[in-house]
């Protein structure tokens, strides 16, 4: 920590060295007593940091071994210190609108709803504004949980309903009365799959296949038996639901292909991190303000400066971490390639195939080879009950 506090005070900065006798200029930097940290050769030269006093002392060695350097990235409080006084007016405006959004971040901006099906969302709105929940009204006003209770007893469709500020948002969550509902089987039993008919059994209706038939998915099995009209028996009840089982054998097959060498891009290790604030919807990195690597994963996270209970300050500290990525190459043996490709498809298969089915014979197929790739089918057989309510 001490370290980082010390880098952070004197500076540093991330060079990027490149030519064709790199050791020399090694050798040169420490002959000028030049600390490396964190040194890294690599395709495109050397990298690492130095100390922002250092710097000076690296012409001499670039000199006499033709090297080149560049400044990647700096960082630090002089350069912080250095960016902040040519920017004097940006901070006056930046000052300024801490000033409004603090004064902002008192009152209420807006109002939504949320969780509501039935009860229509700009009633309550309405209503909340009538209870004294509007927009432009300091939050320290409110008495959120009274208002959450009147809206409750004027609401007679809500079994529930509380109100969060978020900030400058207030939300209305909404817990709706669920009506019972009594499910109810209507209609015809279709066919859910194609498959090969091995047993029907029915308990109402009139079946329409036979056993050893092969049906395609859709295909009516049973359809509902009719109800003799008479007085007082409406159109719409004249039909009663088909009842029954029909099941079969049924057929899943799914397919992969799996190189032999592949290329990823990964994590490295190699991390630089940096800090910023953040007004509003701006965002000002202090330190680190760019990735210092080729390809990297960029990660940000956000915390409130100052925050008590519900009230958090309008600024907030950014932490910005680089995850260096590079790419590397996996080489398969075919027998490797052959067991990923078939875990692969089985894995697909078995996604396909519902619960309670029987699973009767499972095969792995290899299929021909394309180039520098090796192809896997894994074909299953099932008993299992395939038909399901259709609407006539």
């Amino acid at each position: 920590m001490v370290k980082k506090m010390r880098a952070f005070l004197y500076g540093q900065l991330y060079f990027l060295a490149q030519g064709n006798d790199i050791s020399r200029f090694i050798n040169e930097a420490v002959k000028e007593k030049v600390v490396l940290y964190h040194a890294q050769r690599s395709e495109r030269g050397l990298k690492g940091r130095i100390k922002l006093e250092d710097f000076p002392k690296l012409r001499r060695p670039a000199r006499v071994s033709h090297t080149r350097v560049r400044i990647m990235a700096k960082y630090g409080l002089p350069f912080i210190f250095r960016r902040w006084w040519r920017r004097k007016g940006l901070l006056a405006g930046a000052a300024l609108i801490v000033i409004t959004v603090s004064v902002l971040s008192q009152m209420v901006l807006s109002v939504t709803v949320s969780g509501n099906n039935n009860v229509p969302g700009d009633m309550l709105i309405q209503q909340a504004e009538t209870l004294g929940l509007k927009k432009w009204i300091w939050h320290r006003s409110l008495d959120l949980n009274a208002i959450a209770k009147a809206l409750q007893e004027q609401t007679p469709d809500a079994a529930w309903i509380g109100i969060e500020r978020h900030g400058t948002h207030v939300n209305i969550s909404i817990v709706e009365k669920i009506r019972p509902v009594v499910p109810k089987e209507a209609g015809n039993l279709v066919a859910a799959k194609a498959g090969l008919i091995r047993e029907i059994m029915v308990i109402q209706g009139v079946p329409q296949v036979h056993e050893g038939e092969t049906v395609r998915a859709g295909q009516v099995l049973i359809v509902q038996a009719p109800v003799p009209a008479g007085p007082g028996i409406p159109a719409s009840a004249q039909k009663t639901a088909a009842k029954g089982f029909v099941r079969g054998r049924v057929w899943y097959s799914a397919e992969e292909k799996v190189p032999l060498a592949e290329t990823k891009v990964e994590e490295s290790g190699n991390i630089a991190e940096g800090f910023g604030i953040k007004f509003g919807s701006r965002v000002i990195m202090v330190t680190t303000p760019e990735s210092p690597y080729a390809q990297a994963d960029k990660e940000v996270e956000s915390r409130p400066l100052l925050a008590w209970r519900n009230w958090r300050f309008p600024v907030e500290l950014i932490s910005v971490k680089y995850k260096e990525l590079v790419q590397n190459t996996y080489e398969r043996a075919v027998a490797e390639a052959r067991a990923e490709a078939e875990e692969r498809a089985r894995n697909q298969v078995y996604a396909k195939i519902m619960p309670g089915a029987q699973v009767i014979e499972e095969a792995v197929k290899v299929l021909p080879a394309e180039s520098g790739a090796e192809r896997v089918r894994v074909e299953v057989e099932t008993y299992e009950d395939i038909a399901v309510y259709a609407n006539p």
